[in-house]
């Protein structure tokens, strides 16, 4: 999520928040000025300091209202993970931007309510009751995102939530009785911002400093085995091996642009007013009438003409093919299976091309026209780079991980009744940072569907 995409939510759920504070203090005119002071007669009066924290906490409300709910539509029924810390091992795991937002987002959404408590009553100031209406108020929300489908009810966004009040409690308190109490004193209450930034940092510089990424394949959470049934046709080695790790031709935004504009200029369009749109993970460049979404990771991309809207698509041979894509600078290897998908749509598969240092792996998807043009090509046909051999674990240590319910598959009510193994191979899978790690691939069927498991070969 791009941070004017966070900048748009928070504008669009403003107006929402501005407009409830406003109707309410139409509300509390009528009620308190007219009908309790003037014709009941009525002396107690409330302070500006009242008023403009009760403002700013109605405002507050709604806004989460809207984020939590208004934003969102009801597709979630029934949703529950009770996993906890799942949502970290997610993050962990494909080590993405968005996910580390949504995590630190769910976080900082609930620091203005600990902040704002303690400074509208004096009764807040005790941990017990602002804390206390924090965790009735996130169990409301995930509550009513059950009820509705408006969201899962995740143990992880409570936790989240309390702990972004605890933090904005713990951050108010300690401004407020710095000065009667000393640094000292009030370093209990910044303890919890304090130890949230000590962590996260820990972890950053952890990731960073070793040598290989994360892969997305580990699973979040256990499957659990207890009572399934488990057959295997396959012979398991118990001996380990050292097999090659590749890199991807890994992009900065920069260099994805200058990608870009030579594939532009290669069809002899003028990228003159290229339209850029960046992402954390990806990039999307869009002249007039065509566009290309480009992954910084490991360089693949897709390519759209988009006067396909008026063309149809049209069956031709694999030369004429060869030939059309050759003009956009990609060149197929030999080695590579070539098929029909259906009329104007061919697609080349590489499977694991072994060119000296070099591992050609992927597919190249193009959709032919009857003006004899290429109008749409996905290009996930990558060339990896050897870094170095590797010791990977056996095939017996990473069948028996999934023996253990170490494997990514999330069953109703986490329980997995069958599983049967037909073949077992090492493949490779794109890690965290551009890495083409050596994995496990069993071929199975898990409750009567064809799946495929994968498990990380390096330890």
């Amino acid at each position: 999520m791009r941070l004017q995409e966070i900048i748009g939510i928070l504008k669009e759920n403003f107006t929402l928040a501005l407009g409830a504070v406003i109707v309410v203090g139409i509300c509390f005119f009528l009620g308190y000025v007219i009908v309790y002071r003037k014709l009941m007669g009525g002396k107690k009066r409330l302070s500006k300091k009242q008023l403009l924290l009760t403002s700013l906490f109605i405002g507050y409300f709604m806004m989460v209202i809207g984020v939590t709910f208004l934003n969102r539509n009801s597709h979630y029924p029934g949703g529950v993970n009770l996993a906890f810390f799942s949502s970290y091992q997610e993050a962990w795991n494909s080590f993405s931007v968005r996910e580390w937002q949504f995590l630190y987002l769910n976080i900082l959404m609930f620091v203005p309510f600990g902040i704002l408590l303690p400074l509208w009553h004096a009764r807040f100031r005790k941990a017990r009751w602002t804390i206390g209406l924090a965790a009735v108020f996130t169990l409301s929300i995930e509550t009513f995102q059950l009820l509705t489908g408006f969201g899962v009810f995740e143990l992880d966004d409570l936790f989240n939530n309390l702990l972004g009040a605890i933090i904005g409690y713990g951050i108010i308190m300690g401004i407020l009785t710095i000065k009667d109490k000393g640094i000292k004193h009030t370093l209990f209450y910044f303890s919890p911002i304090l130890i949230v930034v000590l962590l996260s940092g820990g972890m950053f510089a952890y990731y960073y400093t070793k040598e290989f990424g994360n892969l997305v394949i580990v699973p979040n959470y256990k499957t659990n085995m207890a009572n399934a049934t488990i057959t295997n046709d396959v012979q398991l080695d118990d001996e380990r091996k050292n097999v090659p790790i590749y890199q991807a031709p890994s992009y900065t935004k920069a260099s994805g642009e200058e990608f870009a504009v030579d594939f532009f200029k290669r069809q002899h369009h003028d990228t003159g007013d290229m339209e850029v749109t960046v992402y954390p993970d990806e990039g999307i460049y869009q002249i007039q009438g065509y566009s290309i979404w480009f992954q910084f990771l490991d360089g693949g991309y897709r390519f759209t003409d988009f006067s396909s809207l008026d063309a149809k698509p049209k069956d031709t041979d694999e030369k004429t093919l060869n030939a059309s894509v050759t003009a956009f600078g990609i060149d197929i290897p030999v080695e590579t299976d070539f098929q029909k998908v259906e009329t104007g749509i061919y697609e080349w598969t590489a499977d694991k091309i072994v060119n000296g240092n070099q591992l050609i792996d992927g597919y190249l998807n193009v959709q032919y026209y009857n003006d004899d043009t290429v109008k749409y090509m996905d290009n996930q046909m990558i060339t990896y780079d050897k870094v170095k051999d590797v010791q990977i674990k056996s095939e017996q240590e990473a069948y028996d991980e999934i023996l253990a319910g170490k494997f990514k598959y999330y069953p109703e009510n986490n329980r997995l009744e069958t599983l049967h193994i037909n073949q077992v191979e090492v493949t490779y899978y794109l890690d965290s940072k551009g890495f083409y790690q050596p994995v496990y691939a069993f071929q199975s069927i898990i409750d009567g569907r064809d799946m495929t498991i994968y498990i990380p070969g390096m330890d």
